[in-house]
């Protein structure tokens, strides 16, 4: 295996070019597939110099954070917690610190993940992911670059720079929560995430996402529809539970049944709306 550290994004487009060239970031997903024997690249890329990749870039509305960023970065920035309240919530309980000190935002997503924690969030921000080749730019929604487990829609030569989403506003009432087999440093049997307005007991906007329960984390697009314009009774959260269970297409595993986790992103949309009630 080759290793190439670079100084600059022209370099990483040239390094690129390798056959089986892999970028090498914080690495907490990659060592660990290299060493299982899931991937073997032969030109790891290490892009740790790359500064321009790292930090928030407010621009007049729409906030963009480098690909590189590490997580726990972004766990520490006011920004995040002021302004995308969501995401800081499923960093604080995506793995450990240092594992958050190492990891990196795109790289989380890159990794492509059903059980990814930032990817929840980022499909409620309507974030997109701006992506770099020699060619240039162009951005894709994060819904639209996650195709399968560990799939992305990276062209060959490409790498994501940035994640870009608007500023959603303050008037969101945020919810993440997973579920897992132990309290710390656990990989999601199920997660559901949630932004919603509401208005004298009333849903003025929802958006719900889930991860772990289909092959991509997605937006529960059905659950969305259904409570746009209602009441918060018993009736409509019972609703959305229903409508949420037959929306996921989880699979058995180690870790968790389909049935069981249906019932656990059925109960997580429910815990959710009565939350926005509180």
């Amino acid at each position: 295996m080759r290793y190439l550290r670079v100084g600059s994004v022209e370099e990483l487009l040239v390094s690129l070019r390798e056959d089986r060239a892999v970028i090498l970031s914080g690495g907490t997903d990659l060592l660990v597939k290299i060493r299982s024997g899931l991937v073997s690249p032969e030109t790891l890329v290490d892009i740790s110099d790359l500064e321009s990749l790292r930090g928030i870039l407010d621009i007049d509305g729409p906030l963009e954070i480098g690909a590189a960023t590490p997580e726990q970065d972004l766990l520490s920035s006011q920004i995040v917690r002021d302004r995308l309240p969501l995401l800081a919530s499923a960093l604080e309980v995506l793995g450990s610190v240092q594992i958050r000190n190492r990891g990196t935002i795109g790289g989380n997503l890159a990794n492509a993940s059903p059980a990814a924690d930032s990817a929840v969030p980022l499909l409620l921000y309507d974030a997109d992911a701006v992506l770099r080749s020699e060619e240039g730019e162009r951005t894709l929604p994060v819904e639209s670059l996650l195709v399968g487990p560990g799939k992305t829609a990276l062209r060959p030569g490409e790498f994501i720079r940035a994640l870009r989403m608007p500023d959603p506003g303050g008037s969101f009432i945020p919810f993440f929560h997973k579920i897992g087999k132990r309290r710390a440093l656990t990989i999601a049997i199920a997660s559901v995430g949630a932004l919603l307005r509401v208005e004298g007991g009333r849903v003025t906007e929802a958006r719900l996402a889930a991860g772990s329960v289909a092959p991509v984390p997605l937006r529960l697009r059905q659950v969305e529809e259904h409570l746009r314009g209602a009441s918060l009774t018993k009736e409509t959260i019972d609703e959305a539970r229903r409508i949420a269970i037959e929306s996921v297409s989880p699979i058995d595993d180690v870790r968790a049944s389909a049935e069981y986790r249906r019932a656990v992103v059925g109960e997580l949309v429910a815990r959710a709306l009565r939350s926005s009630l509180s």
